[in-house]
């Protein structure tokens, strides 16, 4: 033992030497990690302070809140798009019009047939046929594309224009 603390007093300015090189390097690392630290703080308070000084949780909470009352707002809008769907099914679709000239005797293709259907076919058919003494006008149902009542070929084109060629 009496050989260990010789060789501890031999060795001594070594030792102190090596120790205060150890106590140097150990204040410098902790500078650097208190400086990280104090980066690392400030960074946290930012992120958990929101604009009125609200922590994290509390903004999370409302961004919550504000994600349910867009879903609401979403969920009201499509039934709203749904409703206007069924709506415009029902409006008028891509009027069909055909002139045509009715009798033979007569110049100029002043009788038409016009269909005014929905997109699903739905409507009436007007047909308008122009004679020198007179003139006449014709409607007909159209329920699907067809009627109850027969079609002339001028009005089945008219029907097809409308519906594009889907139905009769």
């Amino acid at each position: 033992m009496e050989n260990f603390w010789q060789a501890i007093h031999l060795n001594m300015p070594v030792i102190i030497l090596f120790l205060g090189l150890l106590v140097t390097i150990i204040v410098i690392g902790q500078f650097i990690l208190h400086r990280r630290f104090r980066e690392v703080s400030r960074r946290y308070k930012l992120l958990t302070r929101g604009p009125a000084g609200a922590d994290l949780e509390q903004i999370l909470l409302k961004y919550a809140e504000d994600v349910k009352r867009l879903e609401e707002t979403n969920k009201n809008l499509m039934r709203e798009q749904e409703i206007l769907k069924e709506q415009i099914a029902q409006g008028l679709h891509n009027p069909g019009l055909v002139r045509f000239n009715a009798f033979d005797n007569m110049g100029s293709d002043l009788s038409f047939s016009l269909a005014l259907l929905d997109r699903r076919g739905d409507g009436v058919i007007l047909t308008g046929l122009y004679g020198r003494d007179e003139t006449r006008l014709y409607a007909k149902p159209i329920r699907k594309g067809s009627s109850d009542y027969s079609l002339t070929e001028e009005e089945l084109k008219a029907v097809q224009k409308t519906t594009g060629g889907k139905n009769e």
